[in-house]
């Protein structure tokens, strides 16, 4: 035979099986010298991903995510924060393991969600090689396991009982029973209501549609501590389908405390409801020495007025305006004049009725409330700052916090003198309501203008500072608030012992005979007040009557 017939001999297969073995050999040193020298370790990798998704650093994930979505993690990521309300999230690594080319990441994830829980579970990563380089190979399960694009977390709430509003002494304010009492604690209060699809869309994550919440004073503005932390099941949702992951316990709510005294606010609403007045109706009282808000009276209901309103204070005014004058150098002695009218500018201004005195002394104008006499004074001796500068120190233009929405006197600095005189008293662009009334009044009493509290626990924090007043001007308004009540406008009411006050009647509107709002603020030792009849007429007639039940009925 020829040579082409011959079979291989047995070295040529020998060495040909060599060949190829060594091949192989070649070919499984290369890969595991290519496994051997990837760029850095999938734990480094890890920890680098888990890091900057605590921290939120969104794109420095993407430089070590293969196969991300479209606009990178963030997307994913945001939606996951969103859908929890995500309040803060803390991730650790676990063990990794390694096959070759990939490798496994373990962590544990801590996601304290909208409503103060702590959502603990294990998570796990995927990481592969590409370039020499480790990756965490995304997918939506890196978020959580088993989730799925086109899924998202949903939280359902199941709320507890909600905790009371309190009285300074305990009395639950937002109970029915009390409520019917005075009526006009839901000022204070508010109410509890079932929230629209509007309401639980601004409140946010977790709040539905028919949920109770708080609607107006401290049961809105005070919210989430009322209400508690509801028992919580998170679930996640996508296209047909829906499976609970996990239920976090609730916990129940605590209680706010306000400063209300429910004798005064009980002798306040028996004094309104008792008035004969069919005019609205607001009365505010307060601690002098403190502060702090004992009764909140509105007749009838609707809009805060009491603590909300704004109204020309009349001739209440005449006490920052005689605290300023007694900076002057004037005393309740000093001779002044009391014409029945006076022009400034070419503008008059007369007394109400224009009723004069002639020569007179500062507290005699005073308890009478001589128009023309203060006018005449402010226009001589003070400027428009002076005039602001006494006003600041009762509390104008001061923010107040009480825990819920209120708002103090506003005083714009006149500055020529038809506008000084307008406001010397009362008339011009200062507006007041009755708790600055009540807190002005109670600063002659104390000493010190101290910033009007409410809400006592958990107490706001307090931005306005107390003010006090000069002995000067202590000694000056204290005997003229006094003649007021026993030889002034108020003299014929019957106030007992101890009372000090100001009547004011302040018009209001732009006819030709305007109306007027009915004032009488004061204070009996550590109690001071505010009544406002609004469009009532005279102070005198209409509001003094309402402060000398109040103080009875105590």
């Amino acid at each position: 035979m020829g040579e082409r017939g011959r079979r291989p001999s047995g070295l040529a297969v020998t060495l040909a099986v060599i060949g190829t073995v060594a091949s192989v050999l070649v070919a499984l040193v290369i890969a595991a010298f290519l496994v051997l020298h990837v760029t850095g370790s999938p734990e480094q990798t890890a920890t680098t991903f888990l890091t900057d998704w605590q921290t939120r650093l969104y794109a420095e994930m993407d430089t070590v995510t293969m196969n991300a979505p479209e606009g990178g993690v963030a997307g994913p990521l945001n939606a996951e924060s969103a859908q929890l309300g995500m309040r803060h999230l803390n991730l650790a690594l676990g063990q990794v393991t390694q096959s070759g080319g990939t490798a496994q990441a373990r962590f544990t994830a801590k996601v304290t969600i909208v409503t103060g829980q702590v959502w603990k579970y294990q998570g796990q990563l995927q990481l592969v090689t590409q370039n020499r380089t480790w990756f965490v190979s995304w997918t939506p399960s890196d978020i959580f396991p088993g989730l799925q694009a086109g899924q998202r977390f949903v939280l359902d709430a199941a709320w507890g009982p909600r905790s009371p509003v309190l009285a300074a002494d305990g009395t639950v304010l937002s109970s029915p029973r009390t409520i019917a009492q005075s009526p006009s604690l839901q000022l204070v209060t508010g109410n509890v209501v079932r929230a629209t699809a509007a309401e639980a869309k601004k409140l946010g994550v977790p709040y539905q549609a028919g949920d109770p919440i708080g609607q107006g004073g401290v049961e809105e503005a005070y919210q989430q501590q009322l209400a508690g932390r509801p028992a919580v099941t998170i679930r996640i949702e996508g296209p047909g389908s829906s499976r609970a992951v996990a239920h976090l316990p609730g916990g129940p709510g605590t209680t706010v405390r306000t400063s209300i005294n429910m004798q005064d606010q009980l002798a306040a609403s028996a004094a309104v409801r008792a008035a004969t007045t069919t005019r609205p109706v607001d009365l505010v009282a307060l601690q002098p020495s403190t502060g702090r808000v004992l009764a909140v009276i509105e007749r009838p209901g609707g809009f805060d007025r009491a603590l909300q309103g704004v109204f020309p204070p009349g001739s209440t005014f005449k006490v920052v305006t005689a605290s300023a004058l007694s900076g002057t150098g004037l005393r309740p002695a000093s001779s002044v004049q009391c014409p029945a009218q006076v022009n400034v500018g070419g503008r008059v201004f007369h007394n109400f009725d224009n009723e004069h005195l002639g020569a007179t002394n500062l507290q005699t104008a005073f308890a009478v409330s001589c128009n023309s006499t203060f006018i005449t004074l402010a226009t001589q001796r003070l400027s428009g700052a002076t005039l602001a500068s006494s006003a600041a120190t009762f509390g104008f233009n001061t923010r107040p916090s009480l825990g819920i929405p209120a708002t103090l006197g506003r005083f714009t600095t006149p500055h020529t003198q038809v506008d000084l005189a307008a406001d010397a008293f009362g008339q011009g662009t200062d507006l007041v309501n009755p708790l600055s009334e009540a807190s002005m009044a109670g600063a002659v009493e104390d000493g010190t203008w101290h910033p009007p509290q409410l809400v006592i626990s958990p107490a706001p924090k307090q931005t306005a500072k107390p003010q006090q007043l000069s002995s000067t001007a202590l000694a000056t308004l204290r005997p003229m608030m006094r003649a007021v009540v026993t030889t002034g406008t108020a003299a014929s009411v019957g106030f007992q012992a101890g009372v000090f006050g100001k009547t004011g009647t302040a018009e209001f509107g732009s006819s030709q005979n305007p109306r007027a709002h009915a004032w009488f603020v004061g204070y009996r030792g550590d109690l001071a007040f505010a009544v406002l009849v609004e469009g009532g007429g005279i102070g005198a007639d209409a509001s003094a009557p309402i402060a000398n039940a109040f103080l009875r009925n105590l």
